[in-house]
């Protein structure tokens, strides 16, 4: 029985029929496209053996984690359902794209050209994907679907040099797929463009090794492979034991950060813990306003809303008091993201655990637990008045990333904790650093004493 997920490549004769490349035949009408070229030190011939032979999971813990978040919508539903899943393979390679249950080597010409796609809904959190042989590729219209191609090519770029290309080409089959496809590009496009581009580094990086080896210059290679490697070990090891113990207590004495807060006891095995603070020269009575109106479509972050509005997440920061948004209560939702965010899951609307006025505030996501379990995160801020009169805001997130529902990324294989080491950490503390200085600007210039609402 054929197998739908081959395909035979393509003759001479059938390239000279058209100038046109392989992947205007299969895609030449689309929605997205992501383009990356470099030229490499290399012939055709070993540059196109290396493309399809690079391990392209061989770059690093950066491109490692970053990969995870174009998968970020499936491993969210399998962090809601508690569903483990086969940790990730050792190597990824192009030419074993036939191996994959999900992604069809569509067409290649030999030594100049290899494209391989895939059709499904990639938007949903657990992405519906849809069986489709090479050859029906190109005429596949079903509604509610898209079509990705991905084309590398190889083309000489005068003597001993190659121009490589790589072009992701995305078409959706109807209107309301087309959508939902925007919504989630905007998330996904800018991580997906750069891990291309690695991915042509790691190709080059080979193809330029091989063309060394051959012309018998591996000494040279080597040299410069041992002093990368101890310039990578110096920057993880300062970052390591400098950056990110700063970073995890910035602005804490060291008794607030191993102080026992509010909230702590409704995760109190929590296996990480990271508190950040911030003194505001003004009263608890004068900050709590600000504190308690925070949220989606209520006073914003007071953060780097720009950045959040880039994946979606329409947040619009507050400069005055809303008195509508005062009255929030315990079990009222925080929402993080609006609810038809393409990502949206039970994290982006946590409810109010705990609220005392002008003391607590504690989020917390329920994932449809009653309120007596344990969440797997919680979000604490805490005001402390000083005797000076001005306020200590303190800001804590606990999680227990070992328990089930967390999983996928943090349980299965340590790729979850490079994600998590090298992206959220960091994150976290660029946006809530931001969030807190936030808050103390707009308390500190009184401008809630001119609200809109008052004049």
């Amino acid at each position: 029985m054929r197998n739908p997920f081959t395909s035979d490549e393509a003759t001479e004769s059938d390239r000279d029929d058209t100038d046109a490349m392989l992947i205007d035949r299969l895609l030449p009408e689309y929605d997205e496209t992501v383009v990356r070229r470099t030229v490499v030190d290399a012939d055709s011939e070993t540059t196109y053996r290396a493309m399809l032979d690079a391990n392209l999971l061989d770059t690093g813990p950066v491109v490692r984690a970053l990969g995870r978040l174009c998968d970020l919508p499936t491993a969210l539903a399998n962090r809601l359902s508690g569903t483990t899943r086969d940790p990730p393979p050792e190597e990824l390679r192009f030419a074993d794209i036939s191996n994959s249950a999900e992604w069809a080597k569509l067409a290649e010409a030999p030594g100049e050209e290899f494209v391989f796609g895939a059709v499904g809904k990639f938007w949903q959190p657990d992405i519906e994907w849809r069986r489709v042989a090479p050859d029906e590729f190109a005429g596949f219209d079903d509604p509610g679907y898209a079509k990705l191609a991905v084309g590398l090519s190889v083309r000489p770029d005068g003597d001993g040099r190659t121009l490589l290309s790589y072009e992701a080409r995305t078409a959706t089959t109807s209107e309301e797929a087309r959508r939902s496809f925007r919504r989630y590009w905007r998330v996904i496009g800018p991580f997906a463009g750069y891990l291309m581009a690695r991915a042509l580094d790691r190709i080059e990086a080979d193809a330029e090794a091989l063309a060394e080896e051959k012309a018998g210059d591996g000494g040279r290679r080597a040299v410069g492979r041992l002093a990368a490697i101890a310039g990578a070990a110096t920057l993880a090891g300062a970052y390591h034991f400098a950056v990110r113990p700063w970073h995890r207590r910035w602005g804490t004495t060291d008794d607030e950060a191993h102080a026992l807060l509010p909230g702590d006891d409704l995760l109190p095995n929590a296996t990480d813990q990271v508190t950040h603070a911030v003194e505001i020269d003004a009263p608890v009575q004068e900050v709590w306003p600000w504190l308690v109106q925070i949220g989606q479509s209520r006073g914003g972050f007071y953060s780097y809303d720009w950045l959040e509005n880039l994946v979606g997440a329409d947040i619009h920061n507050a400069d005055w008091i809303l008195p509508d948004q005062q009255d929030l209560a315990e079990g009222d939702t925080v929402r993080l993201a609006p609810e038809d965010y393409a990502v949206s899951s039970t994290e982006s609307a946590p409810e109010v655990a705990l609220l005392e006025p002008e003391r607590t505030l504690v989020l917390r996501p329920l994932e449809g637990q009653s309120p007596e379990d344990s969440p797997r995160w919680t979000w604490a801020f805490v005001l402390k008045p000083t005797e000076r009169g001005t306020t200590r805001l303190l800001a804590r997130m606990r999680s227990d990333p070992s328990r089930p529902s967390v999983g996928p990324l943090a349980k299965v294989s340590i790729l979850g904790g490079a994600l998590d080491y090298l992206f959220w950490e960091p994150a976290h503390f660029v946006m809530e650093r931001k969030m807190l200085l936030g808050i103390k600007r707009r308390v500190e210039t009184r401008k809630w004493e001119e609200s809109p609402a008052a004049r």
